[in-house]
């Protein structure tokens, strides 16, 4: 059975993956965690966690899944070149990718989102001092619509990747779980009334 790579870095969100990591470990399919180093990292939420691997001992190909979550402050990881390297192979080997939050600034950066429909918890103006161009963004769904309600179901999909904003972690790991063929439990997560 193929694995699912989590990404690691510091003040990285750890509630936007609860379902989706609950619901890969009810399926039993194997998870790995891998970070730049292997130096405990406080999460967003104060938590201190490690990583099972260095991004370099992690062998792309026996993954067909890569998570990405968001952060309060992202700036390192995305500046970094190593990172956005190793996240580049899992695109281009057509690994589902799911990024939430701010997460979505990582394919961004690399061209992966161009002319495709994608959410990102922040707005446009925020993305500009990263590089990223209008035409990047074109069909990009940011936090205050996404709040507005301009995406019902609360993620979307585009070729290989899931994006979602915080509020959405539920519908964006049911969403995940389908695409990898795991089975769905709405009554565990409270979305039978949705």
């Amino acid at each position: 059975m193929k694995k699912t790579a989590v990404f690691l870095y510091d003040k990285c969100c750890l509630f936007e993956l609860t379902v989706a990591l609950e619901m890969l470990q009810m399926a039993q399919k194997p998870i790995t965690y891998f970070a730049t180093e292997l130096q405990p990292i406080r999460s967003e939420e104060g938590l201190l966690v490690k990583a099972d691997c260095t991004l370099e001992e992690l062998n792309v190909n026996e993954y067909d899944s890569l998570l990405l979550t968001g952060s309060s402050d992202a700036r390192g990881a995305v500046e970094d070149v190593k990172v956005l390297q190793f996240i580049d192979k899992f695109y281009k080997k057509e690994a589902l990718i799911g990024a939430i939050s701010i997460a979505p600034i990582f394919l961004l950066k690399l061209g992966h989102l161009k002319g495709k429909p994608f959410m990102i918890g922040v707005e446009k103006h925020h993305l500009y001092e990263e590089g990223v161009t209008e035409e990047d963004m074109i069909q990009m769904i940011g936090w205050k619509a996404a709040c507005d309600g301009a995406v019902p179901e609360k993620y979307l999909k585009a070729d290989n990747i899931i994006t979602s904003v915080a509020f959405g972690f539920r519908q964006w790991a049911i969403a995940i779980g389908k695409e990898l063929g795991i089975p769905v439990y709405p009554g565990s997560f409270d979305l039978e009334k949705e």
